[in-house]
């Protein structure tokens, strides 16, 4: 966010925070965020949607008076809009810490849809047979992830206190 004052300022919004464990958040998701920062560099422009997951209609809440709801899982989804080199991913993670590697989480984008309820990207110009073909389908070669990251993940950002 050190590119713009105002980014960093939203990014403390409310509607952009949710509760996370640390082993998760200074875990696999640090990683997945650190990859997607590559991607962005690496491919221009991308779309990305992040977001919650409750897999009970009475999830595990925190806060005294204000009863927060916490997440079973997190959702990032991730589109690369170019024309004829369209593609796209999204992941899903468990709210836990993890040494499972961060291709083991990724998903086509239609199973994140599903589960949220949301169509992400149906007012892009994306024709249905393209829409739908992109995202019933995902290819982590498009997608390469950090390897030294993953061994950095496992042997010392997992292991904080």
């Amino acid at each position: 966010m050190a590119f713009s004052k105002d980014a960093m300022q939203e990014s403390f919004f409310m509607s952009n925070i949710t509760p996370q464990l640390r082993q998760l958040n200074n875990g696999i998701w640090r990683e997945l965020e650190e990859n997607v920062r590559d991607w962005a560099y690496d491919n221009d422009e991308l779309y990305i949607v992040s977001g919650p997951i409750y897999n009970s209609d009475h999830p595990k809440t925190i806060g005294k008076s204000t009863k927060v709801a916490v997440p079973d899982a997190f959702y990032k989804v991730i589109l690369d809009y170019e024309g004829n080199k369209t593609k796209g991913i999204a992941f899903m993670i468990p709210h836990e810490r993890t040494d499972r590697h961060l291709r083991e989480f990724a998903v086509p984008i239609d199973k994140i849809e599903d589960i949220t309820g949301y169509d992400f990207f149906n007012d892009l110009i994306l024709d249905n047979s393209e829409e739908e073909d992109l995202e019933s389908h995902m290819d982590m070669q498009r997608w390469p992830v950090d390897k030294k990251r993953y061994k950095q993940r496992v042997d010392h950002w997992n292991k904080q206190k």
